[in-house]
């Protein structure tokens, strides 16, 4: 086969896997429709917290702490909708900001209030797993959601757009954690509120990379076959 004849074949083999779809509502709109979803989690979560959070946001520490990690969670949300679209991508200053606010809010942890650790690792273990469970619970929907929205784009870096997702998710959840919890240790936030949101963000990275990785194996195969 030739060259010439090489080239045709594969234009024919994928212009006839190509599908008609359904066009996608700008990223400011799927992020308004994203952030409606999670003010109805921040109500659920202000309405049923046993915690009484308001004094503490008479702390400008408390209040910049909060604001920190919401606001990456809104602009990574914003840079894992863009990730979807091919020919939009996200800045540098956009990925430099959110890490910023992700420093400044960790700083603002680790410094706001001093360490509480009476050397009880039972204790310290017994009040960090049910926060690492809700942190997953307040994260899951508005991951799922996100990830159905980015998917139903072209996300053509995989790993990158489900960094972003879970970026956005588990800060957000993180921010929330902090209405929830009544502990105020720089310890235990860091250990059980903090260092789980990371993980999970990685391993939302990674989901994305073995999905965008079966999709671009699997997808030609099914096409040729």
């Amino acid at each position: 086969m030739t060259h010439e004849e090489h080239h045709r074949a594969l234009v024919t083999r994928l212009a006839g896997g190509i599908m008609p779809v359904q066009r996608l509502w700008p990223a400011s709109v799927r992020l308004v429709l994203w952030l409606a979803l999670e003010s109805a989690v921040l109500a659920w979560v202000i309405v049923h917290a046993r915690n009484d959070f308001m004094p503490k946001l008479a702390r400008p520490a408390y209040l910049l702490e909060f604001m920190s990690f919401g606001t990456a969670a809104i602009l990574s949300a914003w840079c894992a909708l863009k990730s979807a679209l091919p020919g939009r991508v996200v800045r540098p200053v956009e990925a430099f900001l959110c890490l910023v606010l992700v420093l400044a809010g960790t700083t603002i942890v680790a410094v706001s209030q001093q360490p509480n650790f009476n050397g009880q690792l039972g204790a310290f273990v017994k009040l960090g797993i049910p926060c690492v469970c809700l942190t997953g619970l307040l994260a899951a929907l508005p991951w799922l959601v996100l990830w159905w929205t980015v998917k139903r784009g072209a996300p053509l870096q995989g790993a990158i757009s489900g960094l972003w997702i879970g970026a956005a998710a588990f800060f957000s959840a993180f921010a929330m954690m902090r209405i929830v919890c009544p502990i105020d240790d720089p310890l235990h936030l860091i250990t059980w509120h903090l260092l789980p949101a990371l993980v999970a963000t990685a391993l939302s990275a990674s989901a994305g990379r073995i999905w965008l990785g079966l999709r671009l194996r699997l997808l030609p195969r099914h096409r040729a076959a």
